[in-house]
């Protein structure tokens, strides 16, 4: 009689979380990891995937992408599994959306959604009052949100405004990610301080820290110690950073005339293009500026003439992209410990999904080879810490008993060739297999998806690094951005 649905057989196995490190086998049953061992008897699975010369590891936890985007047919889910991505934190939503989507495209994959709020999407204006807030958050909880996503960078809120976000979110102890900025700073160093101020301790989840830091107030690398030295100060906050060259904006021109994210705007100005639907185009002809669109099954960027096209076809409502994310910046943020050896920032994310840059493996193996990090420490950044950010006691390890979130990666370019999710092949040869996804949500948003029949898991926010935050102040090592104040 055979033991198990699927044996991996013959690859490095890397599990930070229980410090293994070897060449062994897997065997999975129903949709738990049944046992880890040097050598299993492959006659006793239904399937075998040979993973000789390839590692073997806990399926990513990205906690920042944009798994959905209105018109795009489910690309970000195929392309998020695709990247080895098994659960992920969607920063916007809208939760409802997601809901309708994820059965269809959700590709086998885990998706908690951090429900935007800006004007227009759940309040009115950038200086909302406390009961249109309050309105707001208990209705994306309700519709099975995890939390609230304020997206000060782009659509700055007053501070009055974003700190009662920030505290009647925590106050029901939901989730909070922050990509930093209000009318009083922007999304830069300054706004990132403002954020770990505004937070007064409380919890904050703080998006891709490397965009902070490319030198709209400073020098970069002093925006880098900056930033890094306030997070060692700041155990309530948790953070993550990505990888990616390119930024990703709004193309939308309002009634004004003007961009409507202010970080299309910034972009703009730093290169002296005018702020204007006239200045983009001109930074899309020159190359400066690009969209990214649906082509074929998946997201591409555009540049030139063709952009230009595509953003005109469809109204200026599209996404645009700018190669603003400092190389530097980005393997700082990476790599960088503190005194303890630990990481600074928590984890490595992609801000992809529907956004073509999901980069955190491809990218991720150069600074294996580089020497920046090591295999164990860079699943540790991908999965085990990102499980722990929110409380998935049962992803981000290799366990008997954990969830059957597995990857099987070529370790020379970071191709993925295998994907589990929940014990079931998601991903396979780059072929991916049409299978309903699963929505985490808390306690108080399963109502909504039963109603719609919806397939989800409680998340208990309460064993989350999130919550219970990360042990006293420390300091950064520092030593690769030394530098004169």
């Amino acid at each position: 009689m055979l033991e198990y649905d699927f044996l991996i057989k013959g690859g490095r196995i890397i599990d930070p979380a229980n410090k293994k490190d070897f060449i062994g086998d897997i065997a999975v049953k129903r949709n738990k990891i049944e046992r880890v061992d040097e050598e299993i008897n492959d006659t006793l699975a239904e399937q075998v995937i040979n993973a000789k010369g390839k590692v073997i590891m806990p399926g990513i936890i990205d906690t920042h992408a944009h798994a959905y985007k209105k018109g795009v047919n489910g690309a970000g889910y195929r392309m998020l599994i695709k990247a080895g991505v098994t659960t992920v934190i969607d920063f916007q939503g809208p939760v409802e959306s997601i809901c309708q989507e994820i059965t269809k495209y959700g590709c086998g994959i885990n998706i908690a959604t951090l429900q935007g709020i800006f004007p227009g999407m759940g309040i009115t204006s950038k200086n909302a009052g406390k009961k249109e807030i309050k309105e707001a958050v208990n209705k994306a909880l309700d519709h099975g949100a995890l939390g609230m996503k304020i997206i000060g960078g782009h659509y700055p809120l007053t501070p009055e405004t974003t700190y009662n976000i920030i505290h009647y979110t925590n106050k029901l102890r939901a989730y909070v990610g922050f990509h930093v900025g209000t009318t009083a700073t922007g999304s830069n160093i300054l706004g990132l301080e403002e954020a770990i101020k505004l937070a007064e301790g409380k919890p904050l989840h703080i998006a891709h820290v490397n965009a902070y830091c490319r030198g709209l107030i400073e020098d970069p690398l002093s925006e880098l110690k900056r930033a890094l030295t306030a997070l060692c100060n700041s155990p309530n906050i948790v953070s993550e950073s990505h990888l990616a060259p390119y930024n990703g904006c709004d193309g939308l021109i309002d009634r004004d005339g003007l961009p409507r994210s202010h970080v299309t705007r910034s972009c703009l100005e730093a290169e002296g293009y005018e702020i204007n639907k006239k200045g983009l185009e001109k930074a899309m002809l020159d190359g400066y500026a690009g969209v990214y669109a649906l082509v074929g099954s998946e997201m591409k960027y555009l540049f030139g003439k063709e952009a230009i096209k595509r953003w005109k076809e469809e109204g200026t409502a599209i996404g645009t992209c700018f190669p603003v994310n400092l190389r530097y910046s980005a393997l700082v943020c990476a790599l960088e410990k503190d005194q303890r050896g630990e990481f600074v920032i928590d984890a490595i994310s992609s801000d992809g999904g529907a956004i073509p840059r999901n980069f955190i493996l491809s990218y991720g193996v150069l600074l294996i080879k580089f020497g920046g990090l090591t295999f164990s420490e860079f699943v540790k950044k991908v999965a085990w810490t990102p499980s722990k950010m929110l409380g998935l006691e049962n992803k981000g390890h290799l366990s008997p008993g954990a969830d059957a979130d597995i990857i099987v990666v070529n370790p020379e370019n970071g191709d993925v060739e295998e994907v589990l999710s929940n014990g079931q092949v998601c991903m396979a040869s780059g072929i991916v297999f049409n299978l309903p996804g699963k929505v985490l949500t808390t306690e108080r948003g399963t109502n909504y998806l039963k109603q719609l029949d919806v397939p989800h898991e409680v998340v208990n926010l309460e064993k989350s690094l999130y919550i219970n935050g990360k042990g006293g102040k420390n300091k950064p090592n520092l030593l690769s951005i030394s530098v004169n104040n």
